[in-house]
């Protein structure tokens, strides 16, 4: 069952590749350091504001540099291949955890199908980024660690935070479980872990001034959580939390719904009804998995770093349909409670078992003929527009001019200019002309306000939002070129949410249709 679920886990992302040649928008930001490294530019987005830490994972970032220095333009590639055998890698960890936890045949068969067939598995490894690795990461880390195989499990425990920063919410509890199991059994694995992450962190810190990553920065300006007490009261706060804990509950039960933890997804092939029936089904199968496990030796770090990373979301991550790659490696976890539930409804009912674990693991792969399609209908909308349009940029901004625009990944990769991206992902400038506003103010016209880039690029709403705000600023520019789906009316390309590309009742909105480039005239 294992090597089938593997060969065709990776049949499924070969196929996946073939059919769209799928480039993740935040893949490319982080490709595009990797890129420069070859071309002498340093580990870094753009030229011209000095070494910027401008990625989140350093994984993420190193193995297409891997890529890169074998072969120029191979960081994407080397990134595929990654997520092709990690694939394989986390199947074989999930298998084994399955067998740890006394998980029977049919439970187990979810499981790897949920991971071999998943369309945020799928997508995000294919198309950039570290996603499939930080699964692999994880699984691998929750195998060992529970069976205190020390070495294993220093290094698992070492690449976590390469493969995601907030994966020191599983690094403090395995070492905790370990130290408490037998304090010195916790050296060996805590010293291997440090000497893993520690060249990272003295190179981060030398080279970009600091180990923490300019993204992080940048997406805490824009989110900023409320203070404690405003004007001596904490009822502003309360209810920021409270909003922020009701929708993150809503996000979770989103990403249970097969086709919908898409966040761009506008309709799917499934009525409505019938993926909420399932949300509901798969949080049930979590509270009796959740239960289930508590008593399993060894545990309780899984459960606690779920705790953690689910606080972590609730106070950090703001309450919007985006951010889905951060989730995968949550999720893994949560389809093993999951199955631990069809487990324990397996001492009641057998036929029960098995028929809702082969129903959940069909529902999580019917995607795949109909989010193929339409992904590499959106592939073709980015080469056809964002492609073109980073193109034009290099062959016409002068050296040194400044671009401002929220696309960073494909203007980056293809364009080569010198960019205060928002919200600044990959620009210090951005960062601190943001800081600087109120936290109300710390959009994209307030930012072209701060800064007077050179040049725009915005989608339609984002122009008329300028010209609204901030409308003496919006006449210093002029429009000099336009890029735009073909075959669609303005009249829905200028609507943010108006365009959807679809195939077989699978539809996503379509938000990257249309650019228009302005220039600033001269003063």
């Amino acid at each position: 069952m294992l090597g089938g679920f593997v060969t065709a886990a990776v049949l499924a992302r070969l196929l996946f590749w073939l059919t769209s040649n799928r480039m993740f928008e935040d893949g490319l930001t982080t490709i595009t350091h990797s890129r420069n490294v070859p071309l002498g530019l340093g580990l870094v987005h753009h030229a011209g504001e000095g070494n910027v830490h401008g990625f989140t994972s350093a994984l993420g970032v190193l193995i297409p540099l891997a890529g890169e220095l074998i072969h120029q333009g191979s960081g994407m590639f080397a990134m595929r291949i990654a997520s092709l055998v990690a694939v394989g890698i986390a199947l074989v960890y999930a298998r084994l955890i399955c067998r740890d936890l006394s998980l029977g045949k049919f439970p187990t068969g979810f499981v790897l199908a949920y991971l071999a067939f998943d369309q945020n598995m799928i997508f995000y490894g294919m198309s950039g980024m570290e996603t499939q690795v930080a699964v692999a990461v994880i699984l691998g880390g929750v195998y060992h660690v529970r069976r205190q195989d020390l070495v294993a499990s220093g290094i698992w425990l070492g690449l976590a935070p390469l493969a995601r920063p907030e994966f020191v919410l599983w690094v403090a509890p395995a070492l905790a479980y370990l130290a408490v199991t037998h304090l010195r059994r916790a050296f060996a694995p805590a010293g291997i872990a440090s000497a893993i992450v520690a060249p990272w962190l003295i190179f981060t810190t030398a080279y970009y001034g600091s180990p923490v990553p300019n993204t992080v920065l940048a997406k805490s300006a824009v989110s900023p959580i409320p203070a404690l007490l405003s004007g001596g009261s904490p009822l502003t706060w309360l209810q920021w939390f409270g909003g922020q804990i009701g929708g993150h509950v809503a996000l979770l039960l989103y990403h249970l719904e097969p086709f919908h933890e898409v966040w761009s997804t506008a309709a799917a092939p499934l009525p409505g009804l019938v993926l909420i029936v399932i949300a509901v089904v798969m949080a049930d199968l979590l509270a009796i998995g959740l239960l289930a496990s508590r008593q399993v030796t060894g545990w309780w770090p899984v459960l606690a770093f779920l705790g953690l990373f689910f606080a972590y979301r609730v106070y950090f991550i703001p309450t919007i349909n985006y951010y889905d790659w951060y989730l995968p490696p949550f999720l893994a976890l949560v389809v093993i409670l999951v199955a631990a539930g069809l487990q324990r409804i397996n001492a009641l009912n057998p036929v029960v078992t098995n028929g809702l674990s082969v129903a959940l693991a069909l529902v999580f792969a019917m995607h795949m003929p109909f989010s193929f399609v339409v992904e590499s209908k959106v592939q073709a909308v980015e080469t056809q527009v964002r492609t073109n349009l980073a193109e034009y940029l290099k062959a016409t901004v002068p050296a040194g001019e400044s671009v401002t625009s929220e696309s960073a990944g494909y203007i980056g990769f293809y364009g080569a200019v010198k960019l205060f991206d928002y919200p600044g992902l990959t620009s210090t400038t951005s960062v601190r002309a943001l800081q600087a506003l109120p936290p109300d103010q710390r959009d994209l016209p307030h930012l072209v306000a701060a800064l007077h880039p050179d040049w725009l690029v915005l989608r339609p709403w984002e122009l008329q939002l300028l010209r609204d705000t901030f409308p003496q600023v919006a006449a210093e520019y002029s429009v000099v070129r336009t890029f735009q789906m073909a075959g669609v009316p303005d009249s829905q390309l200028d609507l943010d949410g108006a365009v959807t590309l679809s195939f077989g009742g699978l539809s996503e909105t379509e938000s990257d249709g249309k650019f228009i480039v302005l220039r600033r005239a001269a003063s």
